[in-house]
């Protein structure tokens, strides 16, 4: 209702005032009154920028308690997607936290190039990088079909491997449609980059940036393919191996959590024992923080014998 009236009122004031103007006054009332009328309706459109879709009148915003439900949602409005089990707010719900998890710990494709690079230097990994066309490329998608997207293979690369895919098939000259984030000539430039032309092509790179091996086309021999691409990634699993043997002389080793397999190489930043937690520096320069107790018995031991080495200096004392 406000914004009719944000409409209308300006209107009617310009029509009012036209009545007793010159010709030449009215030409330039119609203009103003145009230029109004569409800054109104522009206004209008944006709607309010508190409501969830921030108040895009194309948004949609959904209620969905299964992955399936969400795979069914055409959403190219980008509204909010809420997850909701009215019987159980609090269950979790199937498939749709695993996805999530397995994003957050770089499993599965990702489609930012900067942020897969990042990702791979921060935890040290190879880094997968496959150039697709799902539109002209049958056998980039006979490739993904029965081995890039398959489980097995995911398996294989899960907490080893990042993974970025770039799709030439949804994307159009410098633009992109189908929610796709690079055009077809940034696309031709990374790909370029690492002496590849066809589709599919395949790149291994190591976390510093350094092409591992390039596979250009696919002849439809998968075994081969295969073959190759774990090569490559095993290949730059052992430069990493070979580069941790030189960061253990400066003090990194592998840490444990006390209740999973999860690991992390690392060396000690600092000690916090007011608050039990110890800062781990990664050989990517990242640093975490975690609560010595939640780390494994050897490693709780190894605090404590660093501690040991290394006594904080006392400050000395002020001068009254």
């Amino acid at each position: 209702m406000n914004a009719r009236y944000t409409l209308l009122l300006p209107c009617s004031l310009l029509l009012l005032a036209s009545c007793s103007s010159t010709k030449k006054e009215q030409q330039d009332d119609a203009k103003t009154r145009m230029a109004m009328m569409e800054r109104a309706k522009a206004a209008q459109q944006l709607g309010n920028p508190l409501l969830p879709n921030g108040g895009d009148p194309n948004a949609v915003n959904y209620n969905v308690s299964t992955s399936e439900e969400l795979e069914k949602i055409d959403n190219g409005a980008e509204g909010e997607v809420y997850f909701t089990d009215p019987d159980n707010p609090d269950a979790d719900i199937e498939g749709i936290t695993e996805a999530f998890e397995s994003k957050r710990h770089g499993n599965g494709w990702m489609g930012d190039y900067m942020a897969a690079r990042r990702f791979a230097r921060q935890e040290n990994r190879p880094l997968l990088i496959w150039f697709h066309d799902s539109v002209l490329s049958p056998r980039s998608g006979e490739l993904g079909e029965h081995l890039l997207d398959s489980p097995d293979f995911n398996a294989w690369c899960k907490d080893r491997v990042v993974r970025i895919k770039f799709d030439s098939g949804v994307a159009i000259d410098d633009k992109t449609r189908d929610g796709a984030k690079y055009g077809i000539d940034t696309i031709r430039r990374y790909a370029k980059q690492y002496g590849l032309t066809k589709r599919p092509a395949l790149a291994i790179v190591s976390p510093r940036g350094e092409l591992i091996m390039g596979i250009d086309g696919y002849t439809g021999f998968l075994q081969e393919t295969e073959s190759q691409i774990k090569e490559g990634i095993q290949r730059c699993e052992q430069e990493i191996l070979e580069q941790r043997a030189k960061l253990a002389a400066k003090g990194y080793r592998e840490w444990h959590a006390a209740k999973n397999d999860a690991k992390v190489f690392a060396k000690i930043q600092r000690i916090d024992d007011e608050h039990g937690r110890v800062y781990l520096k990664k050989e990517g320069g990242r640093i975490s923080r975690t609560k010595i107790a939640n780390l494994a018995q050897e490693d709780r031991d190894f605090i404590e014998q660093y501690r040991k080495d290394h006594p904080k200096k006392k400050k000395p004392a002020q001068q009254p």
